[in-house]
This record gives C-alpha cells, sequence and structure tokens, in this order.
C-alpha cells in the first residue's frame, strides 16, 4: 500500500529532487545511449593499501584517519581491522575469548569520507549490513559472512583442535583480519568512480573505533585486542594520453559537471513494550523519525534485542527479531505499508493463537529484486557447524553464519528500482517536505521484552566538480 500523491507532491516541493530532474531532462532509463554497451577508455586498474595517518590503540576507542592517494578514480574502498590473538579458549571453559558477531563491521560506530572538513558520505555499521546483506544472494552472503567475522561462537569446553566459529579465531596464532566493505557512492558504476586526480587537496576517510572492551562477546580471558587497520582502495588509472582527454572534456572553464551519489542516515528508538500483530490494538508502536532528512531512496527497518546489545558478558549488535507490520506515515496519512511482513508461520507454540502464515515479505524481496539472505543453508544453533536447509514455513529463510542475524527480518520501503543501485534518481521520497514522518510497527506473536527499532535511509546527494576560469576545481556534495 502506498501513497502516490503524497509522494510525488513532496518530491515536487523538494529543490534538490528538481535539480536533479533538471541536470538529466532530455535523457531516459530507456535510451539504449544510456544503458548500452561499454566502450572502456584506456585504463589500468591498481589495488592500493592506504595506512592510518593516526597510530591505533590496542584499547580503541578513537577515531582513526586515512589520507585517500592524489591520483586515480577511485572505484571501490574496504576497511581491514586486525586483532591480536586472544585467550587460548582451553578445554575446561576457565578462559573464555570471542570477538562479536560482525566484528568486522562493529568495531567502529561510524565511518565518513570527508574532504575539506565537510562530510561527503557517511555510514554505521548497522547501514553498511542492511545495504550488503540484503542486496546479497546466498553466495554474496557467504562471502559478506567471511569477511565480517559472522561465525558460530562455538563450545567453550571445545578441546584446543575442536573449537569453531569466532572461538577458534580468537585462539589462532597470528590473530584475524576482519574486512568490511565501504560502499560509497562511487562504488555504484563505472561513471560514478571518484577523481581524486583533480582534487585541489587531500580527501579522507574516518573511522570511529569503538573501545575494544566493547566488540567482545566473550571477554574472560585475555581479549582479541585492536593491533592495525588499513585501507583497501581499487583505483583506476587512467593513460597520461587519456587523463588530458578526461579532464578536458569533463572540466572546461566555467562549468560544472555532477554525479548522483548517496549517503546513509541511522535512527535508533527504544520500544520497551511490544504491540503484537494479533493485539486488539489498532495502532502499533509508533517512532517519529523527523531527524531523517532528504531525498530517501530506501528505508530499512528492523528491530534488535536490548538485552543482549547491552550486554557485558554476551553482547550480541545484530540479533534481529522479525516484524509483522510495517508503516510509513506523516500527519496521520498512511504512506506506505508493509502488512503481514512477517516471515513464516507467525506462531507455532499454540494452534488457536497467532496471525498464520503469509508471503507477503517473501513477495516484497522478490518484486524489489532484492535477495535478503534467503540463502540454502542455515545454522542450527551458534555452537555447531552443524548446517541444515531452512524450512522457509516453519524455521524461516536463514540466517547470516553467526546464528543471529536474518536479513530477512529488515523490512524494505522502497521507492527507487534497482536494487543494486544506490544513487539513481528511479524514485523518491522527500522526506523533509514531509509533517512528522513516523514508522510504525507490529511485532509476530510472543515478542516481549524492550527492543531498539532501527531505520535506515539510502539518501540521494548529488557531487559536484566546479571549474573556475582558472581551471580550479571545487569540488562539494549537495545535500537537501
Amino acid at each position: 500500500m502506498s501513497n502516490p500523491s503524497l509522494i510525488h507532491r513532496s518530491n515536487m516541493n523538494s529543490s534538490l529532487y528538481n535539480t536533479i530532474k533538471a541536470r538529466n531532462s532530455k535523457q531516459d532509463v530507456f535510451s539504449y545511449v544510456n544503458e548500452g554497451e561499454s566502450n572502456i577508455c584506456p585504463v589500468a586498474r591498481s589495488k592500493v593499501i592506504v595506512n592510518p595517518t593516526t597510530s591505533m590503540s590496542s584499547g580503541g576507542n578513537q577515531t582513526i584517519k586515512f589520507e585517500l592517494p592524489p591520483f586515480g578514480l577511485c572505484e571501490d574502498m574496504y576497511l581491514q581491522t586486525k586483532f591480536l590473538k586472544g585467550g587460548a579458549n582451553p578445554a575446561d571453559g576457565s578462559a573464555d575469548t570471542a570477538l562479536v558477531d560482525f566484528a568486522g563491521a562493529f568495531a567502529f560506530t561510524r565511518v565518513r569520507i570527508t574532504y575539506q572538513n565537510a562530510t561527503l558520505w557517511e555510514a554505521t555499521p548497522e547501514a553498511l549490513l542492511c545495504g550488503l546483506y540484503t542486496r546479497a544472494d546466498s553466495e554474496k552472503g557467504v562471502q559478506l559472512d567471511a569477511m565480517l567475522g559472522s561465525a558460530p561462537l562455538g563450545a567453550a569446553t571445545d578441546t584446543t583442535t575442536a573449537l569453531i566459529g569466532r572461538r577458534a579465531l580468537a585462539s589462532a596464532n597470528g590473530g584475524q583480519v576482519l574486512t568490511c566493505p565501504l560502499k560509497a557512492w562511487f562504488t555504484e558504476s563505472l561513471g560514478r568512480a571518484w577523481d581524486l586526480y583533480s582534487l585541489s587537496s587531500r580527501a579522507y576517510v574516518e573511522v570511529d573505533y569503538r573501545a575494544n572492551s566493547d566488540v567482545h562477546e566473550i571477554a574472560d580471558a585475555t581479549k582479541c585486542l585492536y593491533d592495525d587497520c588499513n585501507l583497501v582502495c581499487y583505483m583506476a588509472e587512467l593513460s597520461p594520453e587519456e587523463l588530458v582527454r578526461y579532464q578536458s572534456t569533463n572540466y572546461a572553464p566555467n562549468s560544472v559537471s555532477s554525479q548522483l551519489a548517496y549517503s546513509t542516515t541511522l535512527f535508533s528508538d527504544s520500544i520497551s513494550s511490544p504491540v503484537l500483530v494479533t493485539s486488539t490494538s489498532t495502532a502499533g508502536n509508533k517512532v517519529k523519525i523527523q531527524s531523517i532528512s532528504g531525498l530517501c531512496r530506501r528505508l530499512f527497518v528492523f528491530a534488535t534485542l536490548d538485552s543482549v546489545r547491552a550486554s557485558a558478558t554476551a553482547k550480541s549488535y545484530m540479533s534481529s527479531v522479525d516484524i509483522a507490520q510495517v508503516k510509513l506515515m506523516a500527519n496521520n496519512q498512511t504512506i506506505y505499508e508493509l502488512e503481514n511482513c512477517g516471515v513464516g508461520i507467525d506462531s507455532l507454540a499454540s494452534l488457536s493463537a497467532g496471525n498464520g502464515y503469509h508471503t507477503d515479505a517473501v513477495l516484497e524481496a522478490f518484486r524489489n529484486n532484492l535477495p535478503m539472505g534467503f540463502r540454502g543453508n542455515n545454522a542450527d544453533n551458534e555452537t555447531t557447524t552443524t548446517y541444515s536447509i531452512p524450512d522457509p514455513i516453519t524455521s524461516g529463510v536463514g540466517f547470516t553464519k553467526g546464528g543471529k542475524f536474518s536479513p530477512a527480518h529488515v523490512k524494505v520501503i522502497n521507492f527507487g528500482y534497482n536494487p543494486n543501485d544506490r544513487a539513481s534518481a528511479d524514485g523518491s521520497l522527500s522526506l523533509s517536505q514531509l509533517g512528522q514522518p513516523e514508522i510504525e510497527v507490529k511485532f509476530p506473536t510472543g515478542t516481549s521484552g524492550a527492543h531498539t527499532l532501527h531505520v535506515v535511509a539510502e539518501i540521494l546527494t548529488i557531487a559536484t566538480y566546479n571549474t573556475s576560469s582558472t581551471g580550479s576545481i571545487n569540488f562539494k556534495v549537495i545535500t537537501e
């Protein structure tokens, strides 16, 4: 269910929306010239390792800064964090160590790209995981698990040779290096590669690392302290002749060239008493999201358990809980609604209670062409390596290897078209033009206890290269 007239009206009142449409007013996505073949220019691709300009403390709780190279067209970027070996995890369980699930992402609270003290793009671990896993098929989901450190916790009493998962990683001689993809606007396509050649000063990546003690699920013994970190940047380097041609074409004096870009925003709010889908109340739990503004292309809505997120002895930042209904509302009008979006049978505990079995969540995933982590194997629990084909009717559609997060628990309110693209103007909603926007949710039967509702927004921006009469280039990102 959606409200097209309200969506159109809010967009037409948005100055950024009209600017985006004006810059491509004579083009459309159906023209072959726009969507046809690629005839590549002379280019050499390289992998550049960028080390931090600041030393990393073993205890963390600091901002680490990386200075990007002054050359190349940046096409992709990854953050690698190295942890030292922790406790030995002896067979009697007397000393025990393991990082949190997805430690490759939750080692930090926020990452941003800056230029001349202005933030061009930023993301939280929650935003990165939503964007990555909802777009990942089964194979890519397993690759993400391996990079980010999502693995079974393992049993504390295993012998050294029988250790599995994150307890085994903590005990590995040589430590562990985890990798988090940073999918900024320039990773979207060849045409959106970020021109570092032409910047008048250096650009930076800043990472706000958590305290090391907050990145452990289990820390009875020696912790897995921070050791080092680096960026892995994939660059396209043009031949000298091609670089001259490229710059003369794109940066003529007294001209402005631009690229569609995007950034992310996370809003989180606590829900102490979940309203269930079987409740007689017509209203669910409501959270106001007016702190999110801009041209929104996609909203990701999901909930996590507060008890483990705040735990000092069994910490988990991404223990997801399913959601049965979601509404985006403003001024008491429903803009978009996902009814009966829970995964699997609502309640197996009783034959006389529950909301039955609905396929709306699968329908939305199929229509949006978002795999949503519908993977072919599922951890039976987080202390074993035994995997089985999940029954989508009774067991959902699969968790990551850590056994805590199911991407299918993330509900997507979609205004864009291409799911693999984060920065196309193929549909949006100007949240800035809405009065008191809010999200309303209901939970599946049996849900109880305090939860946190998270709303991640992918927001369209414009990256501009303004060339002066003398050829000097001023780069900035325009937001609503």
